[in-house]
């Protein structure tokens, strides 16, 4: 998933951003071609690799990226909205409530972006929607207390952000460190999925920071 994380609050939509002059934030899409600029944009089970490599590769300031984790709460919720390919297709046209739409990122065979058919075949991670750009979009804002887990490349990594998140006063106690690359290789993320073959996601202590 894609989102900001602001001082102690959590994941805020870009309204909220937009309209705190003192937050620093910097877009990741300045379009926002699905017009649900009050929802927050997230994946299930895994990021959107393909767009998070592109956000990645054009930001010149800030290099280093996590994987948030939010409680799996927020996909039955009132206002949560879903989309089974990228949501800005036809600015947002595809977006929908309910467990219809929920079931449409699971479809045998999706429409993706530039005309191509994604069709679900057999070893398909079962938990995982057949196109993976496809987006759940949460309203408003994800607590921090709801965010359950921090996913980074490597320890390395990990020991940076948990510094960085300490020096700003953002409680860490209840955010469990994972690390996991293949969450940051778009093609054998996707090769993965597509062979039913789980991701390995290695615990860090964060205790590992103060040594």
């Amino acid at each position: 998933m894609l989102g900001s994380l602001s001082g102690s609050l959590g994941i805020l939509a870009t309204t909220h951003l937009k309209a705190d002059e003192r937050a620093l934030y910097n877009a990741t899409d300045l379009a926002r071609l699905d017009g649900h600029e009050d929802h927050i944009c997230c994946s299930i089970e895994y990021p959107n690799a393909w767009y998070f490599d592109r956000a990645k590769d054009r930001e010149p300031l800030f290099r280093d990226w996590v994987v948030l984790l939010i409680e799996p709460r927020y996909l039955w919720e009132d206002g949560t909205r879903f989309c089974p390919r990228n949501a800005a297709n036809a600015f947002g046209r595809d977006v929908g409530e309910g467990i219809d739409a929920f079931r449409a990122l699971f479809a045998i065979s999706v429409s993706g972006a530039y005309g191509k058919r994604y069709n679900r075949d057999p070893a398909h991670l079962p938990f995982c929607p057949t196109d993976e750009q496809a987006e759940i979009l949460i309203p408003d804002r994800v607590p921090i207390q709801d965010l359950v887990g921090v996913v980074v490349s490597n320890e390395s990594q990990a020991k940076n952000e948990i510094t960085r998140l300490r020096l700003s006063g953002v409680p860490t106690s209840g955010l469990n460190f994972l690390v996991n690359p293949t969450l940051y290789e778009k093609r054998t993320l996707s090769t993965c999925i597509r062979s039913g073959t789980r991701p390995v996601e290695v615990p860090w202590d964060q205790g590992i920071a103060h040594g």
